[in-house]
């Protein structure tokens, strides 16, 4: 894409969001290498990222950083979706506009954010109800419900089509993600993963107001249940996953906190619960062809030798122990 990027075909035979193009055509013309602009690319929103999972997590950064790294993380800055990662970072930052009020901003943001991914347009409702407080018995009875009824393929893809089908848009992706064969649109009934979720779910509600109680309480503890309402989703069919990464950075913080609420005893159990569950996830991205080997930038600018496109497409397939 970014080779062929050119403005006489900007919008010709594309199948990004025009966001994206957009975006590469100012490094394309400024002449910049694709790995410049990659790198580059991934530090700013990395550090966006960082930055809110340290204020979000507050004191429990570490425990923080040592979830999120393993299950988030790694498939966010080496398999690398990289439009979904820019709409990512924008809707995060954007997320201070609701603390502040300022809908037309936050709105701004996260139509900029649609620009580069266009899942992030769901999240234009977010701002009427991150910051509100809404009763345990409505999140228990979506929780039930999204269990009971999401559970079935079936019934997910007729509720979407029936709500949603109508627009082309979301038809085609209908079709392309789910109804036609794709790896993301196999999903479970039910997952170690779903399981652990639950537990979460009902230790989020517990410790509620101990949550609510930090600065941004109310959007951390909101944000971390419709994560969960999202992980149901996914579980059923995969390519929900890519809705649950906007809210990754609220839900680490949220299980993060957690921790501060127990004694010294109970604590020391939850971490190394954590740190299971952080062993568990790197287990899984480590044994996948995309992550190993990984190749460093800087070693190629020492060297003075930078592989061709050719050479380093599907090199890992060739030379990775999982392949």
């Amino acid at each position: 894409m970014y080779n062929r990027i050119d403005l006489d075909n900007l919008f010709s035979d594309y199948y990004a969001e025009p966001g994206y193009y957009i975006y590469m055509l100012g490094f394309k013309y400024l002449k910049i290498d694709f790995w410049i602009f990659f790198i580059f690319t991934k530090v700013v929103v990395f550090f966006i990222i960082v930055k809110a999972l340290i204020k979000y997590s507050d004191k429990e950064k570490y425990i923080a950083f040592m979830y999120f790294i393993p299950w988030y993380g790694f498939y966010l800055f080496i398999d690398n979706p990289m439009r979904n990662l820019i709409a990512i970072s924008i809707f995060i930052f954007a997320v201070k506009y609701i603390v502040h009020q300022k809908l037309f901003i936050y709105c701004g943001l996260i139509c900029l954010a649609s620009l580069f991914h266009t899942s992030a347009i769901i999240f234009l409702p977010f701002y009427f109800i991150a910051n509100k407080k809404i009763k345990n018995f409505w999140f228990v009875l979506l929780f039930v419900l999204f269990n009971v009824f999401f559970a079935s393929k079936d019934f997910l893809v007729d509720f979407i089509d029936y709500i949603a089908g109508g627009i082309p848009y979301v038809s085609a992706k209908l079709n392309s993600y789910i109804v036609n064969e794709s790896i993301y649109a196999e999903g479970r009934l039910l997952s170690f993963g779903m399981i652990f979720h639950i537990l979460f779910f009902v230790v989020l509600l517990l410790k509620r107001r101990s949550i609510e109680s930090y600065e941004n309480g109310i959007i951390i503890f909101n944000s971390a249940i419709i994560y969960l309402l999202f992980y149901r989703l996914a579980t059923t069919i995969e390519i929900f996953a890519r809705f649950q990464l906007y809210l990754c950075v609220f839900f680490c913080a949220a299980i993060a906190l957690l921790s501060s609420m127990f004694n010294l005893r109970s604590k020391i159990i939850y971490t190394l619960y954590l740190l299971l569950l952080a062993f568990v996830g790197s287990n899984r991205i480590y044994a996948d062809f995309r992550y190993i080997p990984y190749s460093n930038y800087l070693e190629y600018v020492i060297k003075g030798y930078f592989p061709s496109y050719n050479e380093r497409d599907n090199y890992n397939l060739k030379h990775s122990p999982y392949k």
